[in-house]
């Protein structure tokens, strides 16, 4: 999650600009000159005006919850500030990566791997520092292992997939007092790490594989915090060290950052003076939007489209989302000793007629055509469509409702509906269901009372959570708080993805962010398959991602209900902005023709 960016954005109807919101989520974007399209969107702006020197960025992310500041990547899991981070280093990623999400040589550092002898081994930079000056070291790499892997730490990333480092489980499970499969060929202060794995698997040359970490964090300067004090320290949340071509100068909690230059930035200088990042709730948007009071918003709503789209001044940006949205069933918890998922607890929805029916019964193209604007399409599949290696049309899934079909499973499966009631019961007990549906822009409510609707006419009882809509960060808190609660049956959810498509991270019995806590071996076979050896061939690899969604639609612990395109209005007056996955260097290059907005 990268395979860290595996992030939980607030809507579920549409895209958040998340993994590389606007200027990417990598330390550093950078400008591309290439005329890329994103269905009938630009991808990168081509402002014809030169910029001035220094200038400020003003920049806003959509959202109804407060930003929850936390810089280090291995305790923080939400998009929103996933995306404001990024001037600072993206919580100080460490790799760059080609348009199809490769690693590159050039970055922070630089990684090489060795299949024979089933090791990487990252390079830093020589001359990469943190923001007080201070040199990153080989130390500081490993230190994100621990923030990930010790469990005083409280972080909820730990997987199976971190699991296939030499010695991390045991340090994991309190076993051992070191890694034994990280060590420091330079010692703790060089800049070489070499990472010992059990196998190598075929995604590892991708960013966001989950088989090792993705960044760095300062070891020197937050040893001193107990580790149960650690996330909610200001160390962590608003006087953080950093390595991206900015540094945070003041964090307003929950509301904005403002960032300057980082003068010990290893990369180009960047032609700012300065970026305002602030929190704008969906209420007032489009007004600020039209009020020319931001350069650009992060995450705008696909049912806003049509308001924002003309607004002179602007340049509507696009591409392809790393995104994908599914509803989720409760089916169990989450053994934080043995860190793995135990399907055990007792409901209806253990029988999959019954999840198939109530995924059935939904009408997501009738949602995605009435509020998504052309930006979001229903998804038969897992795997968004930009990795058209691993997709395939003959995936069927969920994508048209059929109550018929529906009706059909639950009346096989025993459930007998009550005339007098209109709802389903079997052995007395009536189908009742709760529905944690959240808060994610306007027309949350109306889609929750919606699917409700769709449910009653094949005779399911469903009521939301406590009779409203959650708050997004309550519902975090309430879906990744081991080992789950036993207060709700279906939820939706929405992740950012990484640019490796495999999900051993969200899905496999380890995974923290498998919140329904399915545990099924041949789902697990399947997740192996697509990391084993054999899936070196690529044939191979897209025929294991086919049947593993055949599987999990089969199945349906899960059931995915959309994909979609971002999109991100832009002033006239930014010179060098693009939303080009390939792009490595933005915060650097990106700057402004004026000191004034355009307005027309």
């Amino acid at each position: 999650m990268k395979k860290l960016k595996v992030t939980l954005l607030a809507s579920s109807v549409v895209l958040a600009a998340a993994l590389l919101s606007a200027c990417g989520s990598n330390q550093n974007s950078s400008t591309s000159t290439k005329k890329l399209k994103a269905g009938n969107f630009d991808v990168a702006y081509q402002n014809p005006d030169k910029a001035i020197k220094g200038g400020n960025l003003k920049i806003a992310y959509q959202s109804d919850s407060p930003m929850k500041a936390e810089w280090l990547a291995p305790l923080s899991d939400d998009a929103t500030f996933g995306s404001m981070s990024s001037p600072g280093g993206g919580q100080d990623g460490l790799f760059f990566t080609n348009s199809s999400f490769k690693y590159i040589n050039g970055g922070p550092a630089n990684v090489s791997l060795y299949k024979d002898a089933k090791t990487a081994t990252i390079t830093l930079r020589k001359d990469l520092k943190w923001s007080d000056g201070s040199e990153v070291t080989a130390k500081d790499y490993e230190f994100s292992y621990d923030l990930t892997a010790n469990p005083a730490y409280g972080s909820d990333r730990w997987t199976d997939s971190l699991a296939n480092i030499v010695g991390l489980s045991d340090y994991h499970a309190g076993k051992a007092k070191t890694i034994s499969g990280i060590t420091f060929p330079d010692g703790e202060n060089g800049k070489v790490i070499k990472v010992q794995f059990k196998e190598m698997t075929p995604g590892m040359n991708q960013t966001g594989n989950g088989y090792f970490l993705e960044t760095v964090a300062p070891y020197q300067y937050l040893k001193d915090v107990a580790p149960k004090d650690l996330a909610s320290s200001p160390k962590s949340t608003t006087k953080p060290l950093v390595t991206g071509p900015f540094k945070p100068e003041n964090v307003v909690a929950g509301e904005s950052i403002k960032y300057v230059p980082n003068p010990y930035y290893w990369g180009e200088k960047p032609k700012l003076n300065s970026i305002t990042y602030e929190i704008v709730s969906t209420a007032k948007s489009v007004a600020a939007l039209s009020a020319h009071k931001y350069d650009y918003i992060n995450d705008m709503r696909a049912s806003q489209y049509k308001q924002v789209k003309d607004v002179k001044g602007y340049k509507v940006l696009g591409q392809q989302e790393l995104y994908i949205s599914l509803m989720y069933y409760n089916l169990g918890h989450y053994d934080v000793k043995k860190s793995i998922s135990v399907q055990d607890r007792k409901t209806p929805l253990q029988d999959q007629n019954v999840r198939e029916a109530l995924g059935y019964a939904r009408n997501v193209a009738a949602v995605q055509a009435k509020f998504s604007n052309g930006l979001a399409t229903p998804a038969n599949g897992l795997i968004p469509p930009i990795f058209k290696e691993f997709t395939s049309p003959s995936v069927k899934g969920y994508e048209k409702q059929d109550l018929d079909k529906a009706n059909k499973l639950l009346d096989e499966d025993g459930w007998k509906l009550n005339k007098s009631t209109g709802y389903r019961e079997k052995d007395g007990k009536e189908l009742s269901l709760v529905y944690a549906a959240r808060v994610g822009d306007a027309n949350s409510e109306t889609i929750a009372q919606n699917y409700i609707q769709q449910w009653k006419k094949i005779g399911v009882k469903v009521s939301l959570y406590h009779g409203k809509l959650m708050e997004f960060n309550s519902w975090v808190d309430h879906m990744t708080t081991p080992p789950g609660s036993d207060d709700w049956d279906i939820t939706d959810g929405a992740w950012s993805l990484s640019g490796e498509p495999s999900q051993q991270d969200l899905f496999s019995a380890a995974a923290p962010y498998n919140f329904g806590h399915f545990n099924d071996p041949e789902i697990t076979k399947d997740l192996n398959d697509i990391d084993s050896t054999k899936a070196e061939d690529s044939t191979y690899r897209k025929a294991a991602f086919i049947k593993y969604q055949e599987d999990m639609n089969k199945k349906a612990y899960v059931v995915p209900t959309a994909y979609a395109i971002n999109y991100t209005p832009v002033n006239k007056r930014v010179v060098g902005m693009t939303l080009d996955y390939g792009a490595m260097n933005t915060w650097s290059e990106i700057g402004v023709s004026s000191d004034k907005m355009a307005t027309k």
